[in-house]
């Protein structure tokens, strides 16, 4: 903590003087971090949970990058408990204080609230770098977007989501890059976000460079979620600070069960009310949180555990299940294969679903569920693999939008391709679930039980999450936690599907003739059977044993 002679102790704030104690203030604060913070912040209050942030943060900054790319800290924090005060509003004015010639960047959800931070910090560079670190401002360059020191140093701040180009730094600081719920359940806000981490993040940070993403979790799939998936191996560490003590035996700070952050039981004597968020204020905004936003928002926001909430659309109990080996494809009325498509084989891309559904006794059945990521070629040889391996599928329906298209053109002129159906979406994701999520609820959608699969089909599904999932059951956890959850891609398929086999089942729209399979040779006691025979005996007739040879080149079915 700060050091002061009894006897002629120097006001905190204040210039140093040229003295052995102004000296040996100087030093202090430039070799650590927290009594730096408390120094140039009027009226901070250091409680334990402040100081143990700030000498992690620079335990990170001052640790020397392994892997020669970039090294990243992960922090996941309570809102409202003083983190951008500590770390974000202050660390780049004394990085760039012991290295006036590096760079820093700012990103958040907006170019304004990153501008801010940057303010902040240029003005405590400016006040109190010429003093504690004999570094001085380019008075020239002090804009609230670009700052530099005199020796080329800059501070850059921008909105993430907006891109970042132009500068590169040794440190990138990013916090809270997702403003509120809505935009964290903003499907097109958040892919934007994920298209900026590699050319506008990643690309901007020089080799052996630092990255500090500190946010208050809503999503999983949010930045420090898409950092966990794509980039684990550059992790220095992912620390996750509940507003609660969960497991004392895994708590940064040392807590006991049921904690608070702050507080006497912390050592933190004296709290200035505005911040007290002790045991006893612990207790009632929990209640208060849960009864007001309910237990996700507490959970996600507070705890750090964005996965816990579940979708309102689709329960669990709303399955059915079979036995794949009790049913035949060939007695299904209609049996259709549905593709939500993504042709980039990478760690950062979506995946591919494929399911083969039908229609038996007015009643869904899934037969096949896929998912994982795939390339255009290995998609294009999936979809006829299955097609092969099923037999008795009728149609291809496909959306008819950015990769469904290229499949579409890529599929239309294949000999042996299904009649495609394009699909062209109306509205979002989450509007195409709602639709069919009442179908569900009756009762009428039947799920393969998970012990049917085979070996090859449980390779057909990457599941990014912890244990070992089937396909039956990764397929219920999406369509429960939508539209929360990282992957919705057999959500797509499945809301894609349904819509056109309710049309079917509801006469909206008459069902197509099955597609002739196989054909074979006919014996005459085969043709007295078909003569005799209603239209839809000869149909089933056909799907059992084939059509005739004859027929081959005459029918177009």
């Amino acid at each position: 903590m700060i050091q002061t002679n009894s006897n002629n102790a120097i006001p905190r704030g204040q210039p140093l003087p040229n003295t052995l104690d102004g000296e040996l203030q100087r030093r202090l604060l430039r070799r650590s971090y927290s009594d730096y913070v408390q120094w140039v912040n009027d009226g901070f209050y250091m409680t334990h949970f402040h100081k143990w942030l700030c000498d992690k943060v620079q335990e990170f900054v001052e640790a020397p990058c392994t892997n020669g790319v970039f090294d990243i800290l992960l922090l996941s924090v309570p809102p409202q408990t003083g983190k951008t005060y500590t770390v974000t509003e202050t660390l780049p004015s004394w990085f760039l204080g012991k290295n006036p010639t590096d760079s820093v960047i700012i990103a958040g959800y907006e170019g304004t609230f990153a501008e801010g931070f940057s303010r902040r910090n240029r003005d405590k560079f400016c006040q109190f770098a010429p003093d504690i670190f004999r570094a001085h401002p380019n008075n020239n360059v002090q804009g609230v977007a670009l700052w530099e020191t005199d020796k080329g140093g800059k501070c850059r701040a921008a909105g993430l989501k907006g891109g970042i180009t132009g500068h590169g730094a040794e440190l990138f600081i990013i916090d809270d890059p997702i403003k509120n719920k809505e935009q964290a359940q903003s499907e097109a806000l958040l892919a934007k976000i994920h298209d900026e981490m590699a050319p506008s993040v990643q690309s901007r940070i020089h080799p052996g460079g630092k990255l500090i993403v500190i946010q208050t979790r809503w999503v999983e799939n949010d930045v420090i979620g898409w950092i966990q998936e794509h980039w684990s191996e550059y992790i220095w560490a992912d620390i996750n600070i509940p507003c609660e003590c969960e497991d004392p035996s895994t708590d940064p700070l040392g807590r006991q069960l049921g904690q608070s952050l702050m507080g006497e039981h912390m050592g933190d004597t004296n709290l200035p009310q505005k911040i007290r968020k002790d045991n006893t204020w612990l207790a009632n905004a929990k209640r208060l949180i849960i009864a007001a936003d309910g237990q996700y928002t507490w959970n996600a926001l507070y705890q750090g555990h964005p996965t816990a909430e579940n979708g309102n659309l689709f329960d669990r109990t709303w399955w059915q299940y079979y036995h794949r080996n009790t049913l035949n494809l060939a007695s299904f009325e209609y049996v259709h294969l549905s593709v939500d498509a993504t042709f980039k084989k990478t760690e950062t891309s979506d995946m591919v679903a494929i399911l083969v559904s039908g229609i038996y006794k007015g009643e869904v059945y899934v037969w096949r569920i896929i998912n994982k990521r795939m390339g255009f070629v290995e998609t294009k040889a999936k979809i006829k693999e299955v097609i092969k391996d099923c037999g008795d599928v009728s149609e291809l329906v496909i959306e008819d939008k950015a990769n469904g298209s290229a499949i579409i053109d890529s599929l239309r002129y294949d000999d042996d391709s299904l009649p495609i159906v394009p699909v062209t979406p109306l509205g979002g994701k989450l509007s195409r679930a709602q639709a069919v999520s009442p179908f569900v609820l009756s009762g009428r959608v039947h799920l393969p039980d998970p012990s049917d699969y085979t070996p090859a089909e449980l390779a057909d599904i990457e599941w990014d999450g912890k244990g070992a999932y089937n396909p039956t059951e990764l397929f219920v956890q999406q369509h429960m936690r939508f539209p929360f959850a990282k992957h919705d891609d057999l959500v797509d398929a499945n809301s894609q599907s349904l819509a056109r086999l309710i049309k079917l089942i509801t006469g909206e729209e008459p069902t197509p003739a099955r597609r002739i399979q196989r054909y074979v040779r006919w014996y005459p006691d085969m043709w007295e059977d078909y003569d005799r025979m209603t239209p839809a005996e000869q149909e089933r007739f056909i799907l059992t044993y084939g059509a005739p040879l004859e027929w081959r080149d005459t029918l177009d079915y």
